[in-house]
């Protein structure tokens, strides 16, 4: 996937096409469960791949709480931020982005705790994808998120070209208001994955699993009183470092995104060739 590109008009007449400034949530996201091509236990791996139009792509994954606290943020990006995100990193030089979206549960209280995407580069296509995720609006009472299962997808499902052809570490953001769950049990994995056999695995396994291919960070986004508690902080500054990154102002997500990456990615003048591939390095020295 990944093939179209993005543009600032292509997205105006497409937000103008579809009312999105006239309609509420509900009348965007429009599903009432799991999209088929969205359930993670029949997709053996998503690939973000070079081609023609494409010859230097970046994996970008994007994993969005969708539970009940949360469902503003894909809202506010269909309708507002989306240029935020993928116009930014075209202006400052990273010519082919591919982001997949994943909307994110709670694998003890929802039926849909992990839903994915496809990497696509056109706003048409990642409209698509993002509108088509269930916002359950669910969650439970346990003061954590199954964050984790996009670790485990972006580490076990996902086939990359930036890292596998020219070992250029992807993007992993999780984006969220609550801390992360320690573990996701085996049977969360057979469940959710295509995992014939598989054993519990730690939150902190996990994320290292995937920062063997991807740069990763949680934003965790300040938006009322309650998620600026420390306990709504959580475990995530012990986990990820200067990796776990505060947010004020939720309408900023997209732009810190784009910061983040454009920070990290480096080029060989004259190639637009990324040089960097080193381990990740600390927030406040990119931004």
């Amino acid at each position: 996937m990944g093939g179209g590109k993005f543009s600032y008009e292509a997205y105006s007449r497409l937000r103008v096409s579809k009312g999105y400034d006239n309609k509420s949530r509900e009348q965007i996201f429009t599903a009432r469960q799991i999209d088929p091509e969205m359930d993670p236990a029949t997709i053996q791996v998503r690939e973000s791949r070079d081609s023609e139009e494409h010859p230097e792509s970046l994996s970008i994954i994007v994993a969005l709480d969708v539970t009940g606290s949360m469902g503003f943020v894909p809202e506010i990006i269909v309708k507002e931020t989306l240029p935020d995100l993928i116009g930014s990193l075209i202006q400052a030089g990273i010519q082919h982005p591919q982001v997949l979206f994943l909307g994110i549960g709670d694998y003890v209280y929802d039926s849909a705790p992990l839903q994915v995407g496809q990497f696509e580069s056109s706003a048409e296509l990642l409209d698509r994808w993002l509108t088509r995720v269930y916002l359950e609006g669910g969650g439970g009472g346990n003061n954590h998120e199954s964050y984790n299962l996009a670790h485990l997808f972006a580490a076990r499902h996902t086939s990359i070209d930036c890292w596998e052809k020219r070992k250029q570490k992807g993007f992993l953001f999780t984006i969220g208001d609550e801390p992360v769950a320690q573990e996701i049990p085996a049977d969360i994995i057979k469940r959710l994955t295509p995992a014939d056999e598989a054993g519990t695995v730690t939150t902190k396994a996990i994320i290292e699993e995937a920062q063997e291919k991807y740069h990763v960070f949680h934003l965790h986004l300040e938006h009322n009183e309650i998620s600026r508690q420390d306990y709504r902080k959580g475990n995530w500054a012990a986990l990820l470092g200067q990796q776990f990154v505060e947010v004020e102002d939720f309408r900023n997500v997209a732009k810190k995104i784009a910061e983040i990456v454009i920070a990290h990615h480096s080029f060989t003048p004259g190639t637009g060739s990324a040089t960097k591939t080193g381990d990740d390095i600390e927030v406040e020295d990119m931004l």
